[in-house]
């Protein structure tokens, strides 16, 4: 009876001291702690920094990983309009082809054509007395040297249309100068490159790739459209006349055609007549 009263009395004794004067379990300081880093972090930067708000300096610090840093393109890739554009004179002079004189140049573009359709072609500017300007694609006239030899000997010239026809802007540098160098060799003073589609044929890019290989960019005044297999009452009237999309032939103008469409050698005598008939020239065989 006595040790229980005194168990009771020790038990009694130790549930009436304070709580903050209990032991508690030894904590580790060891400068290894997060929890020890953290707190002497957020003490000092209390002490350094009083004036920062309570609650931003609780809020434990984050850092970001790097952003990634994007490789730089090549070269711009346009969709749309094209930047870097020439000046407006040089546009209007490659628009022309650096003709210099008030003569019509009549320009048949890529090849892919049968024998027959050249020579009714180069017959109908014979019968005229009107040299043409021939701009085949390199592949093309590497696999058909005979067709080109014979516009050539017909004393007309040939131009560089690039080497496989492709979208100039859709290439990086590299590729722009490649295409020009396996393009068909120009024979004329200055050399002309007429870019396919026109791609970049006004921008300052393809202006200096080509001056690199000493050409002279070529696109055109007036599109016939026979590349879109029209007739050739549409073609003749497009040159002549004009209509809402195309303005017609006027002095010193480039006229587009193209060889592989057959309805242009059957368009070509009453395109001359008509362009003729209106007091236009044009470059001469002799």
């Amino acid at each position: 009876m006595a040790i229980a009263t005194l168990v009771a009395v020790a038990l009694l004794a130790h549930s009436n001291v304070p709580a903050s004067s209990k032991a508690a379990p030894p904590r580790s300081t060891s400068s290894s702690s997060p929890h020890a880093v953290a707190r002497v972090t957020r003490a000092a930067t209390d002490t350094a920094l009083p004036g920062v708000d309570k609650a931003a300096r609780a809020r434990p610090n984050r850092v970001s990983p790097p952003t990634p840093t994007p490789p730089e393109p090549a070269i711009i890739k346009p969709k749309g309009p094209i930047p870097f554009l020439v000046s407006a004179s040089v546009r209007a002079t490659i628009k022309k082809c650096y003709n210099r004189t008030q003569n019509v140049w009549l320009t048949f573009d890529d090849g892919y054509t049968s024998q027959a359709n050249l020579d009714s072609i180069l017959a109908t500017l014979k019968k005229y007395n009107v040299r043409g300007r021939f701009f085949p694609t390199g592949s093309w006239a590497r696999t058909h040297a005979s067709m080109v030899n014979q516009i050539r000997a017909e004393g007309h010239y040939v131009e560089n249309h690039t080497g496989n026809h492709a979208h100039l802007n859709r290439l990086d540098d590299a590729a722009v100068s490649n295409e020009i160098a396996t393009g068909q060799a120009a024979s004329s003073s200055p050399k002309l490159l007429r870019p396919p589609y026109g791609d970049g044929a006004y921008t300052s890019r393809v202006y200096y790739l080509a001056a690199q290989q000493g050409y002279r960019l070529c696109t055109w005044g007036t599109d016939t459209m026979d590349w879109a297999h029209m007739p050739a009452s549409v073609i003749i009237k497009k040159a002549v006349t004009g209509d809402a999309r195309t303005p017609p032939a006027g002095p010193g103008d480039t006229v587009l055609m193209h060889l592989r469409n057959t309805q242009t050698r059957y368009a070509l005598p009453k395109l001359i007549d008509g362009l003729l008939a209106r007091g236009l020239t044009f470059d001469t065989l002799r």
